[in-house]
């Protein structure tokens, strides 16, 4: 019982560990080195375009 409890637990930190990394991983590859602003934006609008008439 106590043997599968520590491989249990071994397991769940490496999962852990793991999601962090790739999540690091992502977010300075993707997320921080990306220069586009498009936060909160779910539609693109192209410069000049008159939303209003």
């Amino acid at each position: 019982m106590e043997k599968t409890r520590r491989r249990l637990r071994a397991c769940l930190v490496f999962v852990v560990t793991a999601a962090v990394i790739i999540g690091m991983v992502y977010y300075f590859h993707d997320v921080k080195g990306g220069t586009q602003i498009s936060d909160g934006t779910l539609i693109a609008i192209p410069w000049g375009t008159r939303l209003w008439r």
